[in-house]
């Protein structure tokens, strides 16, 4: 009889013990928490830069939310707030100020948090900001997972010298010349093979014949929504109509009689 009631006992316990296991679990308060990828170095953080597109705007940033808990069939709110400690960035300078509170969809356990970030900022073209966010206890959620709460974003509009750059465009480097072959060049990138010289040749080319003659490519080019703005009888500015703060001085050279763009150090680009 000892051998038969020492297994039913040890099935017991065992049932006991999941059915306490699962009360735990399902009675537990659910929690929210930031879901950035765990193996990246800086887990909580997003680093941005608008270098790429400069005529762009505004871009939106989804920032990874998750509850650990149930889902249940109906909706449920949270919030997040800036952190002043380390944020430098701005409300309606650098970013969209954020809403009250955010719903999480019925029968869901994930929410995209839009962070809606500007580009209308010069200084952008200098330097970063940082925006730091907490999550926000409510009656729906609490932040039980230590560590979890936060997330930074970090963002600017900054370009760093490419290291195919000397190859095919000479020693001179600067962020507005960078930028200028963004727009007119028609790609991001080159390679340092020479086997690409065809295709490398192709874009260094359309940024000489945008830098030679900025009226005639605005002209052909209208799709692309850049504007020049005369500013007096030597200068004007290019910019894209959707984002209007974004500029690059277009300058009369007086003995050459060429117009010239003016870069972030006040030197003619070439």
């Amino acid at each position: 009889m000892s051998k038969i009631f020492l297994p039913l006992f040890l099935m017991a316990v065992s049932i006991a013990s999941c059915k306490k296991a699962a009360e735990l679990k399902y009675d537990s308060p659910d929690n929210i928490y930031f879901d950035f990828d765990a193996a990246t170095k800086d887990r909580d953080s997003i680093v941005y830069t608008f270098a790429y597109e400069p005529g762009k705007a505004t871009d939106t940033i989804l920032l990874p939310v998750r509850i650990s808990g149930k889902r249940v069939n109906s909706t449920r709110t949270f919030k997040v707030q800036p952190i002043t400690l380390g944020t430098t960035a701005v409300p309606g300078v650098h970013y969209e100020a954020l809403k009250e509170s955010y719903t999480m969809p019925a029968d869901s356990g994930t929410f995209a948090l839009p962070i809606v970030l500007y580009n209308k900022d010069a200084k952008l073209s200098n330097e970063s900001v940082t925006l730091r966010l907490s999550l926000v206890e409510t009656g729906d959620f609490g932040l039980a997972l230590t560590g979890l709460s936060s997330a930074k974003i970090v963002f600017s509009s900054k370009l760093e010298k490419p290291d195919w750059w000397e190859m095919w465009l000479g020693a001179y480097y600067s962020q507005v010349k960078h930028e200028l072959f963004l727009i007119s060049s028609g790609t991001i990138h080159m390679t340092l093979s020479g086997l690409d010289a065809p295709k490398n040749l192709y874009h260094v080319g359309r940024l000489n014949s945008f830098l030679a003659d900025p009226f005639k490519w605005v002209g052909e080019n209208s799709s692309k929504g850049y504007v020049l703005e005369q500013k007096n009888n030597t200068t004007y500015e290019l910019y894209n109509s959707s984002n209007a703060a974004k500029k690059f001085v277009l300058r009369l050279n007086a003995q050459s009689g060429k117009y010239y763009f003016i870069d972030e150090n006040g030197t003619e680009v070439i």
